[in-house]
């Protein structure tokens, strides 16, 4: 994409545990610009808001048996407007191994794609993920959005903690980086802020009435623990509860 005489390059950020993937090397090679990061989610990221999780069709399917693939597709849309999976290799031969649980497996693909907004793509090989992924950032960039700023959200180091606390207060919905500046600066600690009215959070520019209230619900939310099932499971019932002996047999 030309602008004046200003070249735009399609940009793509590669988690560096990609790279023995072989997939950024043919993005470079299709003329992609790809940034080498360790992503929290994701395995690519399309600035500056969609994320793309590759994964070959085994994994796909035992990470819909397991409950990952649901939690992470959670996640996801959490932090980025839009969501694709690219399955590489043999999806139907997958499903053959698993033909007495395929309408199952039918199902919670249909739930993902419904439930969870996600995209799915089907790739053959590493290098038609590539062309996926170089088509994605140019069709991206094409519509304007591919220049804005993409923030990566990364750990800080352990030593520096101004910067930890930068990242909790950031962590809450709706709250950027020059509020959670705001948000220290006013109470000087992370106890004073946890411990602040919604009066007194309300009052700080960028926050309001609104994202106060947000921010002392989830202060103030008990945890909650959740049984672990696996994801099938959790959609269309567990077959084994329906063999084991209820109270009044025992």
């Amino acid at each position: 994409m030309v602008e004046g005489n200003t070249t735009k390059r399609a940009r793509v950020y590669a988690d560096v545990r990609e790279e023995a993937s072989g997939v950024p090397s043919l993005l470079e090679s299709l003329g992609v610009l790809v940034i080498r990061r360790q992503l929290p989610e994701g395995d690519y990221i399309i600035p500056p808001d969609i994320v793309v999780e590759r994964k070959n069709a085994k994994d796909f399917v035992s990470s819909l048996f397991d409950g990952r693939l649901f939690d992470q597709a959670s996640r996801m849309r959490n932090d980025y407007e839009e969501v694709f999976y690219i399955i590489e290799g043999d999806f139907s031969r997958e499903l053959r191994y698993w033909s007495d649980k395929e309408r199952q497996l039918i199902g919670a693909l249909a739930t993902l794609v419904v439930s969870y907004n996600v995209k799915l793509l089907w790739s053959s090989s590493t290098k038609q993920t590539a062309e996926y992924l170089a088509s994605l950032a140019s069709k991206y960039l094409t519509k304007g959005r591919g220049s804005k700023p993409v923030i990566i959200n990364k750990k800080p180091s352990a030593q520096s903690l101004r910067e930890w606390q930068l990242y909790i207060v950031e962590s809450f919905p709706g709250i950027g980086a020059k509020t959670a500046e705001r948000i220290l600066e006013k109470f000087g600690s992370l106890e004073s802020f946890f411990n602040a009215s919604l009066a007194e959070l309300a009052s700080i520019e960028g926050v309001g009435e609104s994202k106060a209230a947000r921010i002392k619900e989830l202060l103030k939310a008990p945890f909650k623990v959740e049984r672990r099932v696996t994801t099938l499971d959790k959609f269309y019932g567990n077959p084994a509860d329906a063999n084991s002996p209820s109270d009044e047999d025992k």
